[in-house]
């Protein structure tokens, strides 16, 4: 739900009108370092568990979080256009999930993570294929640092040919693994903002996960890999796990009211160089020099995009 504050006439001293109209920069940031703790915190305590338990832990730890944000927003008109987009992105999200927490399970979280930054691409060469939009200089030098910083991640690949670091990032399944999920992301993106189109940033933001909760849970019965009391063996970590899960999504939602979604989506992809520095001096993960640099590439290619691609 977009303030009206914004249309109408303050006497606020100018300083602080700047101030709260930069705001958005802050809560992006939070949404990345929420994002990137909720990373580092599975991969660090919970990734003994099935997949589907390593969802249901970020999930269920979360919502009660998410519930404070229910007090804050009122509902919408929606119609059927909005139900449709949900409908449509669900089966997708469940996917991309899975594959998600199976890429933390076999690859160090400096090296899959940053595969993420290649959903604004795929989104960009998808419009240009399918929709006719034009790539100008931008967006192209964009891709080209994406493509750059994906280079570096694997620089210690060089010695085995030119073309290894790049090779690479598909012979590992991590890395595969996320490639595939930010090609479903480019997806549920698009589905994404059709749903806020019809009904309002604040509340889609705190809709979608709950609803995808309730989705994952209905199949607990079925699931041949239900993890049980495991859900539960960790309770702190667990609360604070949630507790960064909910803030990352909260922070986008306030966010995306005081700037462009673009802006926004592309600052939070800052996440990728913190879950890098979490992997190398958290987790212990090695060849810091060269993914820390490479995420730092590829953040910057993601904001080219954004902010100058279209």
């Amino acid at each position: 739900m977009i303030s009206s504050a914004s249309a109408m006439p303050s006497n606020r001293p100018g300083s602080l009108v700047e101030m709260e109209e930069q705001l958005w920069i802050i809560y992006a940031l939070g949404s990345a370092l929420g994002l990137a703790s909720a990373d580092a915190l599975t991969k660090r305590y919970f990734v003994g568990l099935p997949p589907y338990g390593m969802i249901l832990v970020r999930l269920l730890f979360a919502v009660p979080f998410l519930g404070i944000g229910w007090l804050c927003i009122s509902i919408p008109p929606l119609g059927r256009t909005f139900f449709y987009a949900v409908a449509a992105a669900l089966p997708l999200e469940i996917v991309a999930q899975l594959l998600y927490m199976r890429a933390l399970q076999v690859s160090p979280i400096s090296l899959c993570t940053p595969m993420l930054a290649f959903t604004p691409v795929l989104l960009i060469l998808t419009g240009q294929v399918l929709l006719g939009e034009s790539l100008n200089i931008w967006g192209i030098g964009g891709i080209g640092l994406v493509a750059a910083g994906s280079y570096i991640l694997n620089l210690d690949r060089r010695r085995y040919g030119w073309l290894a670091p790049l090779t690479a990032l598909w012979q590992a399944s991590g890395p595969r693994l996320m490639l595939l999920v930010a090609a479903i992301f480019a997806c549920t993106s698009a589905l994404g903002k059709l749903a806020v189109l019809n009904s309002a940033p604040t509340f889609f933001g705190l809709f979608y996960p709950c609803v995808f909760t309730g989705v994952m849970l209905s199949g607990y019965p079925w699931s041949r890999s239900r993890p049980g009391k495991l859900l539960w063996a960790r309770p702190g970590w667990g609360l604070l796990l949630g507790f960064c899960a909910a803030a990352s999504i909260l922070c986008h939602m306030h966010g995306i009211q005081l700037a462009p979604a673009a802006y926004l989506i592309a600052l939070k992809r800052t996440s990728l160089v913190i879950s890098v520095l979490y992997g190398g001096l958290w987790l212990k993960e090695s060849h810091l020099a060269a993914r820390l640099p490479g995420s730092l590439l590829m953040a910057a290619g993601v904001i080219l995009i954004a902010w100058k691609g279209s």
